[in-house]
């Protein structure tokens, strides 16, 4: 939960567009529980009409695209990552979608908008990114209006465990049995950073299971990482594609446990 000091440009390199973020997504489409993601999440929020909407970290558009036809005209959508490749990818996504969304490069430590300027504040799986977690929180709401909600996701520590469990019977010296930085802001230690900026916390989670029955989609997904990209290349993701491959011959498949919220938050 603590704020640490956190060199940005394996971050930057990370998302400068939406090639690793889609070899990542590519995995959790074996997942078996098929109500989609950003279905299930556009669902748990709640917009009044004429709403002011901000989406800080939007990746590549897919909650507006997904939901394209539940869209409200009377609605403000406002668009925004740190990355100008990835919100250029959020204008491809959605250069079909007939709405006018508002598009801007944003430091979520540091959001150019004043006190009070939206209803709705989301931030989905982004959060445990940020440098300083809890000046975020502060931006966040100091720009929602009064009786204003927040949505921020992220997954629980048991996500992805047999995938963690696989890399380290692979190689322990590897170092890459925490693929990320998602400890930072997860369930439990989430929860207890909202409620000290936000008087009201609500919970809903969303489960899942991967059941994939090859190796690539697993190899691409941890070398698509920002650790994995480091360390797993040559004859060493070469080492890693043999043991899933052998992995999944000896069980049929290889399963793997998926385990996300959605946090809302009112001001």
């Amino acid at each position: 939960m603590e704020n640490i000091e956190i060199n940005k440009q394996p971050i930057k390199d990370q998302y400068k567009d939406d090639k690793n973020l889609n070899l990542r997504l590519n995995l959790h489409t074996y997942n078996i529980n098929k109500v989609d993601w950003n279905d299930w999440c556009f669902n748990q929020m709640d917009f009044q009409s004429k709403a002011r909407i901000l989406e800080l970290g939007c990746g590549p558009g897919g909650l507006w695209e997904r939901n394209k036809y539940k869209l409200n005209k009377d609605w403000n959508i406002t668009l925004s990552d740190f990355s100008k490749g990835m919100l250029e990818c959020a204008k491809k996504t959605l250069a079909e979608v007939d709405y006018d969304f508002k598009y801007k490069e944003i430091d979520i430590q540091d959001i150019p908008y004043e006190e009070g300027s939206f209803d709705v504040v989301i931030a989905r799986h982004m959060l445990y990114h940020v440098p300083d977690i809890e000046k975020a929180l502060s931006e966040i709401k100091r720009v929602l209006a009064a009786g204003g909600t927040f949505y921020a996701t992220t997954n629980g520590r048991g996500a992805m465990a047999q995938l963690y469990e696989l890399i380290e019977k692979f190689d322990p010296e590897i170092g890459l049995n925490n693929l990320g930085m998602g400890d930072r802001f997860e369930f439990e230690g989430g929860r207890l950073l909202l409620e000290k900026y936000f008087s009201e916390v609500e919970m809903q989670v969303f489960e899942g299971k991967i059941v994939v029955p090859q190796a690539e989609p697993v190899v691409s997904y941890v070398a698509s990482t920002m650790r994995g990209r480091a360390i797993l290349t040559g004859q060493k993701k070469q080492e890693f594609t043999k043991y899933v491959e052998d992995y999944i011959e000896k069980n049929g498949n290889m399963s793997i446990t998926t385990e996300a919220c959605i946090f809302k938050v009112k001001k």
